[in-house]
């Protein structure tokens, strides 16, 4: 812990910091004043101590809350899977290499905290509670220096950019929405102002090539309620076989003039995947199950996926984000991100979104209504109106958690 004046000399020079920065916010204030911008960061290297790292599983939602020696705070959003083994992550493997730890010092507490968890999995579990923290402390920096956070990972190449509203066919527990149900989640969304629609088929791998095939009926009624010009995009959950899929896949272009197929089978068999996309001349997405760049690179060059959809609650933060950004773009490969929460997992989204070039096409948001119970647990709110989403210009990720409400409920 740092002694009293050298917390006060920290403050000092951040109130002093803020001022010029405020001044040339809203004009690109990386690109016309990158050299103060780094010079802050410097100056407030080595200052900024982390005293507390905590992780709150509330129901439908994992949140991870990092403290400083000063008392300032950023939060991010875990994987929403997992719930008390994420935490136990957090706790148990990640806390303790953090603390005493500089703030700023990125790239090597992304890697000591990814080494520290490589004998409990690459992915999953592990990488879910590391993309918590990353968050979190791409939160407190952006607080510390009275920045959004895009302005510390590159910069902004649009100002807004259009969403496409996602829902299942299934509804859990082995039940599915009929075709008649399921048009009517997308009129739902439709009326929400969402620029495109996607049906998830929600078949999985166990139920490989199900016999009574839900694609066409069920894609059908969607089409039928969100006419014809509105783009439509089909996720298959893993659920064919490359044969099948490839059979799907043209009956969706032909029948209904489907844009996007998602995952059409394991998201482990990356041969499988390159058949499918060399057979049909339309977008093959993949991205929500790869945890790394090095996934991603196989996802690229193995199974020619030719639309990628990192999630930064899944793969360890958006420090690891930006990385497979930059190896889309090397590869000329767009990105659609998978966003299925609307708190802080959307607000870390759309800073990438708005920083990566390669981010140009409709990404993904849950709706305004699919776990709208979240929003209790903040004090401020990320509105999308219109299909539109638009990065905030508040420091950091820009929500304000109700902590109070967060220990509360957690489990």
């Amino acid at each position: 812990m740092q002694s009293s004046n050298n917390t006060m000399s920290r403050r000092m020079f951040l109130k002093a910091a803020s001022l010029p920065l405020a001044a040339t916010a809203g004009v690109g204030l990386l690109a016309s004043s990158g050299t103060f911008a780094s010079q802050a960061i410097e100056g407030a290297r080595g200052q900024a101590k982390i005293a507390k790292v905590e992780a709150f599983a509330v129901p439908r939602a994992i949140y991870a809350k990092i403290t400083d020696d000063a008392g300032n705070v950023g939060w991010g959003e875990c994987g929403h899977d997992g719930s008390k083994l994420v935490v136990g992550v957090v706790q148990e493997y990640l806390a303790k290499l953090l603390i005493g730890e500089d703030v700023f010092n990125t790239e090597p507490l992304w890697a000591n905290q990814f080494h520290e968890v490589d004998e409990i999995g690459r992915g999953g579990a592990a990488t879910q509670a590391m993309a918590g923290i990353d968050c979190a402390l791409w939160d407190l920096r952006g607080k510390l220096l009275g920045l959004p956070v895009y302005k510390l990972i590159g910069g902004k190449f649009r100002e807004k950019f259009p969403l496409y509203g996602s829902f299942s066919r299934s509804k859990g527990r082995g039940e599915y929405r009929s075709p008649k149900e399921c048009a009517e989640k997308a009129e739902e969304l439709m009326s929400e102002g969402f620029k495109a629609i996607k049906l998830r088929l929600g078949i999985r791998e166990e139920n490989q090539d199900p016999f009574d095939d839900p694609a066409r009926a069920c894609t059908k009624a969607v089409r039928d309620v969100i006419g014809d010009k509105v783009p439509l995009y089909i996720d298959a959950n893993n659920g064919y076989s490359p044969a099948r899929a490839i059979q799907i896949g043209k009956m969706l272009i032909e029948e209904f003039n489907v844009e996007v197929f998602e995952e059409p089978v394991a998201q482990y068999h990356y041969q499988s995947l390159a058949k499918v996309s060399e057979a049909l001349p339309m977008f093959i997405a993949c991205g929500e199950h790869e945890y790394t760049k090095w996934q991603f690179r196989d996802l690229i060059l193995k199974g020619k996926a030719n639309l990628l959809n990192p999630d930064v609650s899944k793969m360890a933060g958006i420090t690891e984000g930006k990385k497979v950004a930059a190896l889309a773009e090397a590869f000329d490969v767009p990105i659609s991100v998978h966003n299925a929460r609307p708190t802080l997992l959307t607000a870390a989204h759309f800073h990438f979104i708005v920083s990566c070039q390669g981010a140009h096409r409709t990404q993904e948001h849950p709706g305004n209504r699919r776990l709208s119970e979240l929003w209790k647990y903040f004090e401020n709110k990320i509105e999308v109106k219109d299909g539109w989403g638009q990065v905030t210009e508040e420091p950091g990720l820009g929500l304000i958690v109700n902590e109070k409400a967060v220990r509360r409920d957690a489990m």
